[in-house]
């Protein structure tokens, strides 16, 4: 009996894994749909409070929907017209940019290969890393993602207007399909409540570092500081990757344009402990235990999600795992497993 109970438990396992890989294969054969389709899922539970407020002040719900996709859409248009127009500051102004990259950076490359003993400094001086070449070889790409874009663009509006929609009859429909089955729809408002809170600190702990790092950029000269606030918050959503990859570019800038060192080591520690107390203090205060995950699911989480879906799925890695930690752990079955994802305190 007791291998008949092994065997079943090890079939059980294994049909969980196939259907896992099954699941993640689909998704990723099917991405152009499942991207804008999640990512508009994500932002309708961020602003599904925006559209209960409009309909407790007696708002109709298709003005008010009408309201939201407007203005996300104009939020949008907002981001990409600070885009285009650094990227085209950026490009006017590359010679400069790239000239002085060369001379501050390279000769810093050249005594740390003399000081290693790789070569000698004359040799080294035929490798110095040419930006001019680096950026003229890749820039190409991203005008080639302009069209892809705009396709999920409008996909994600189009996925956004049918969530909002259809927002206060899921409800309804669950009462059927579940024959009014307390628990099920409590699950759901559990599940709905906790995500949007995720959402939400997690929106608000961006906003703020965006904010910070752009003000620090302004007050010490770095160019484009509208750029990098921007980029700060749309990157702060990336969990871990998104905050050092920012600060370590925003740095690499600064030190280009930052010519005195004593200035330059308060502008670095301005950014670091700008992330170290919104992301290493406040966030976590904010989430509270529930939303905790450790590092280990944090990062698989961003290899898996990063893998099926891009960019994209760096941004919503950590809500997807959120959801599912949540599912885990309402299944009684699942919770040692949730548990596991959970970090540890």
């Amino acid at each position: 009996m007791d291998y008949l109970k092994r065997d079943i438990k090890i079939i059980k396992v294994s049909l969980l894994i196939i259907a896992a890989v099954v699941i993640l294969f689909v998704l990723k054969l099917f991405s152009f749909i499942f991207i804008p389709f999640f990512l508009a899922l994500f932002i309708a539970i961020l602003l599904l409070p925006i559209l209960n407020w409009f309909e407790s002040k007696k708002i109709p719900n298709w003005l008010g929907i009408i309201i939201i996709v407007v203005t996300s859409t104009l939020f949008i248009w907002l981001n990409v017209i600070v885009l285009q127009k650094t990227s085209v500051e950026l490009y006017q102004s590359k010679e400069e940019i790239l000239a002085e990259a060369n001379h501050r950076i390279n000769p810093l490359l050249i005594k740390a290969q003399h000081f290693l003993g790789i070569e000698s400094v004359s040799e080294a001086n035929n490798n110095t890393i040419d930006f001019k070449a680096l950026v003229e070889e890749n820039g190409g790409k991203l005008l080639s993602q302009i069209s892809t874009f705009a396709t999920r663009l409008f996909m994600t509006l189009f996925f956004l207007a049918l969530f909002l929609t259809g927002a206060h009859l899921f409800e309804v429909f669950l009462n059927r399909v579940s024959n009014n089955d307390e628990d099920s729809i409590q699950v759901f408002r559990d599940i709905k409540s906790s995500l949007n809170g995720f959402i939400k600190v997690k929106f608000l702990t961006s906003l703020l570092t965006g904010l910070g790092f752009g003000l620090v950029a302004m007050f010490f000269g770095v160019k484009f500081a509208l750029f990098w606030g921007l980029t700060t918050f749309l990157l702060n959503f990336v969990q871990l990757i998104g905050s050092f990859f920012i600060t370590g570019v925003l740095l690499l800038f600064g030190f280009v344009e930052i010519h005195s060192t004593g200035t330059f080591f308060i502008f670095g520690l301005l950014l670091i402990g700008l992330q170290m107390t919104i992301g290493g203090i406040l966030e976590p205060i904010f989430m509270g235990k529930s939303f905790q995950i450790n590092t280990i699911t944090v990062l698989i989480s961003l290899a898996v999600w990063g893998f099926i879906f891009g960019i994209v799925g760096l941004i919503l890695a950590i809500p997807i795992t959120v959801f599912l930690k949540i599912i885990l752990e309402r299944i009684p079955a699942t919770q040692s497993l949730a548990k596991l994802l959970s970090s540890v305190n």
